[in-house]
């Protein structure tokens, strides 16, 4: 009885270790292959738990393989954009000025009574109230409200990490010779660009990637 107790004792620590190793991704709402990572370590642990019998280091072992593979696989992804894109997906925009967007919809078989339930969730009741809606990678719903008239539209991303977001882009009736030239007048490449938010009249953002002091600049 006092080994199982010590040994699930063991096996607690190891996965609060492991998950601390992973940073405080997995602490937040998961992408898929971190929610595949979550399962895969709560299963091994409880196998090293339930059987006792099996070897401690042995049967612990799996728990910091699966830590260093998502470990790898984040850092690759903060390397790599489009790997990111790939691996956790891209938001997208299934709502614009009280719009339903019904291939969006079709291409991720959500229903229109799913996406009228998310929208309640967040208070909202009339799609007219929507000026963007947009479904995040790891499925959750984003919204962003009509403004009051003396206030201008919401500001939404171009430019994410380097990746054009184009159907905000064309939305705003702009197009890629426009943004070109949008960032050559601030003697920015596309590259450089970590993130640019606009919305479509005035107000522009625009964050460049980390220089070498490991600081961002702003413009």
């Amino acid at each position: 009885m006092l080994f199982s107790v010590f040994r699930t004792i063991i096996v607690y620590l190891i996965v609060i270790l492991a998950m601390r190793l992973m940073g405080k991704r997995q602490l937040g709402e998961l992408q898929p292959a971190e929610l595949v990572t979550t399962f895969l370590i709560s299963n091994v642990a409880s196998i090293c738990i339930d059987e006792p019998d099996l070897p401690l280091l042995s049967s612990l072992a799996p728990i910091f393989l699966i830590a260093i593979l998502e470990i790898f696989n984040s850092t690759l992804a903060w390397y790599h954009p489009r790997y990111a894109e790939l691996l956790f997906g891209k938001p997208i925009t299934v709502m614009r000025n009280g719009t339903v967007d019904q291939a969006a919809l079709g291409r991720m078989r959500i229903t229109v009574s799913d996406l009228a339930e998310a929208l309640r969730g967040k208070d909202i009741f009339d799609p007219e109230q929507v000026a963007w809606a947009v479904i995040e990678p790891n499925g959750s719903l984003s919204v962003a409200p009509v403004p009051p008239q003396d206030q201008p539209p919401p500001m939404l991303p171009l430019l994410v990490d380097g990746q054009l977001y184009r159907d905000n882009l064309y939305a705003m009736g702009l197009d890629t010779t426009w943004l070109a030239q949008t960032l050559g007048a601030r003697d920015v490449r596309r590259d450089q660009v970590l993130l640019l938010l606009y919305d479509g009249e005035k107000e522009f953002w625009i964050t460049k990637k980390a220089a070498q002091n490991g600081r961002p600049k702003n413009d």
